[in-house]
Formats: C-alpha cells, structure tokens, sequence
C-alpha cells in the first residue's frame, strides 16, 4: 500500500512536467489505462529525495589558547635573584620556577621564597588582559616584584599552560555568528602546521557582542 501511494505521488510530478513540456497526449494515454485498472507505467527515472544536513563554510581568524593556565605570582615582595626555567620551558607540577629574596630595606633580609609550578605545562610570558602582545617580556633575575601577601595587585611572574587541550578564541561578525550553534563540528588549521586540519567542536558562543575598533560589532 506505501508502494502504491509513493507510486502515485511521482507519477503526478512527472505528469505536471510533461503537461508543461508539451506531452499531452502522453499523458491522456496514461489516464486512459488508470481508468481501465491498468498500473501506471513508471519508465521515468525516480530520484529518491533524502534527509541531510546542510553544510555552513565561512574562515576566519583566531587565537589558539590553553584551556587550563595558571598565573604564577610571588607569594613576597623582593627582587628576584634565581630563574630556574625560560620561556617556553616545559615543566611538571611542583618543579622549582624561581626564587625572590625579600627584603624592605638594604638592611633588612628575610628567607628567600621559591616559586614552584601548580600544575604541568608550558611556560610562557605574563601577558595582562588588555595589554598589548608586543610590549610583554618575560621576567628577569634583578626584576622586583610585589608578592601576595602584600598587595591585592602582585606581580605575577608568568603563566603555565596546560597545552594538551586548548581552544580557539575567535571573534566572529555578528551576521556570522548566528549560522553557528554549540557542539556544532569545525576544522582548525594552524599556519604553524601546514596541511593539517584538526576537527573540533564549537563549545561557548558569547551572548553579548563586542564593538570593533572599526565601529561594528563581533
């Protein structure tokens, strides 16, 4: 019976295409066997129409960031007399990253205090939100820094960077954001690692927009 409906329902598309192409008479030779109990003859090429998923393309350009990074900061205020590791140093949990010796006059001279990585990663310059990238250094033996216990506003050292998941932080026109949805499938391609392609899914969409610097908004 589903056979005989779905039969039915090709055969009058078909029929309204032949009508408009001029195939008239074809089409009274078929009515005239439907009135006679005749099966319709279905010599036409019938495409089976499928459900699918549409396929949305736009690029555009991002940051890729660790997903888990801790700011080391100096738990006292002194200057730094020992780096242990540099910028991009690998490093485990608990390893030594460098020593401050306080002090509040020449005088004056306390223990030294070790800093000591709280997770494994990567180690990489402090960069202050809102700074500019260019103008950030890595901290050096001499540097004086403002410890935790002595300010709401310390001298954080450097960040380590959990590298082995990160995400991409993107900034997207506000026209384009609305084709995305989370959990939704990308592919990221690094310009470090050409001719690779790393699959990966939309996780946190903002749901407020930003201004650009040239007036509209992302």
């Amino acid at each position: 019976m589903a056979m005989s409906r779905r039969a039915k329902a090709v055969t009058a598309v078909v029929v309204a295409l032949a009508l408009g192409g001029g195939g008239w008479y074809a089409w009274k030779k078929r009515a005239e066997k439907a009135k006679k109990g005749a099966p319709p003859e279905l010599d036409e090429a019938i495409a089976e129409v499928t459900k699918g998923d549409l396929e949305t393309r736009f690029r555009e350009l991002g940051d890729i960031a660790a997903k888990n990074n801790v700011e080391v900061a100096s738990k006292v205020s002194g200057r730094i007399i020992e780096l242990s590791v540099t910028e991009g140093a690998r490093v485990r949990a608990g390893q030594k990253l460098a020593v401050v010796q306080p002090r509040k006059t020449g005088a004056e001279k306390f223990l030294p205090s070790e800093e000591h990585a709280p997770i494994d990663g990567l180690v990489l310059a402090y960069v202050k939100p809102g700074s500019n990238d260019s103008a950030v250094r890595f901290v050096e033996v001499g540097d004086y820094v403002t410890g935790l216990f002595e300010s709401q506003n310390p001298t954080y050292l450097m960040t380590i960077a959990d590298m082995r998941v990160v995400v991409v932080k993107m900034r997207i026109n506000e026209m384009d954001v609305l084709k995305l949805s989370e959990g939704m499938e990308v592919e990221v391609v690094v310009d470090a690692i050409p001719g690779v392609t790393f699959p990966a899914k939309v996780s946190v969409i903002s749901p407020q927009a930003e201004r650009e610097s040239r007036g509209g908004k992302v």
